[in-house]
């Protein structure tokens, strides 16, 4: 009886390992076939302290780095807080711009890194432009205000962002589009139109709007562009952390914008299921799995 015990333990010991070594080989190949359909970007564990490791000191390199997010992923923005301090305490001196602010709201960013906005009068001015959670930033906010990291506003203005969606790009030829930087554009290219047409479907807009909602796109893409080229001119010894939606920080989006600007970036975009179908190969340089 001892020895039919110990038979079926060790076949069964045999088994769990054999499963084990299986579920190894499958999480291979997929991760092979994600690279592949990927092309040159690097799929990475988040809990991989190794491979994090890795992707952070190459991280060290750019000049610019993107790193995306859904806006209501709290995983997303401890990535996001993790990179900023990672590069902060690699005595990098750091600048992060927000999509989440607008051009007009860079003074509110002054006064809350120099310690001059309190808590509560810089939670309502965020609220006022930017729906989501203050509790999804607050933490990189936070950091940034106790570490004396300058916040840039890159967004555009959000009126203006609306009435291009409206009413078309003629607005742009009003005193209104005076106040957007030097050299802005409501272009997109076809792989963008094609990723933005899926969007489309996400917001409650007309069909026929669909051109005025891709030049909106655009042009926020390229006000981005635009101060992100322009704080780095004025700003050489910095590093800058974008954080943005993924739709904004993918390759297709804001950082095509800046081609030609001398600026080394990577781009950092989390894992979302379902998002594959909308990304390719050379729309980042990252895809972490959260």
């Amino acid at each position: 009886m001892s020895g039919s015990c110990n038979e079926g333990t060790a076949a069964e010991d045999k088994l769990r390992i054999w499963r084990r070594c299986l579920s190894r080989l499958v999480c291979l190949l997929l991760s092979s076939l994600l690279c592949a359909c990927l092309g040159s970007a690097r799929s990475i564990e988040s809990a991989d302290r190794e491979e994090t490791g890795r992707m952070l000191a190459d991280l060290e390199k750019a000049r610019v780095l993107f790193v995306g997010e859904f806006h209501d992923q709290r995983d997303h923005h401890r990535l996001q807080l993790e990179i900023i301090r990672h590069l902060h305490r690699s005595g990098k001196p750091l600048v992060i711009g927000f999509e989440m602010f607008k051009l007009e709201q860079q003074n509110l960013l002054d006064r809350w890194v120099e310690g001059q906005a309190s808590l509560q009068e810089f939670v309502a001015r965020y609220l006022q432009g930017w729906k989501v959670n203050w509790a999804e930033y607050d933490e990189i906010m936070l950091f940034a205000r106790n570490n004396s990291i300058p916040m840039v506003a890159l967004d555009a203005p959000a009126e203006l962002v609306k009435s291009v969606t409206r009413q078309g790009v003629a607005v742009l030829r009003s005193p209104a589009g005076e106040q957007l930087p030097a050299g802005t554009t409501t272009d997109v290219s076809p792989s963008y139109r094609a990723f933005l047409a899926r969007a489309f479907r996400t917001h409650q807009i007309p069909d026929f709007m669909f051109d005025n909602f891709c030049a909106a796109q655009g042009l926020r893409n390229s006000v981005m562009a635009r101060r992100i080229a322009a704080y780095m001119k004025e700003n050489p010894g910095r590093t800058m952390v974008v954080i943005a939606g993924t739709g904004h920080a993918m390759r297709r989006a804001v950082p095509s914008g800046l081609a030609g600007e001398g600026l080394t970036m990577r781009i950092v975009i989390p894992r979302v299921d379902g998002l594959y179908a909308e990304l390719d190969g050379d729309d980042m340089d990252y895809l972490v799995e959260m």
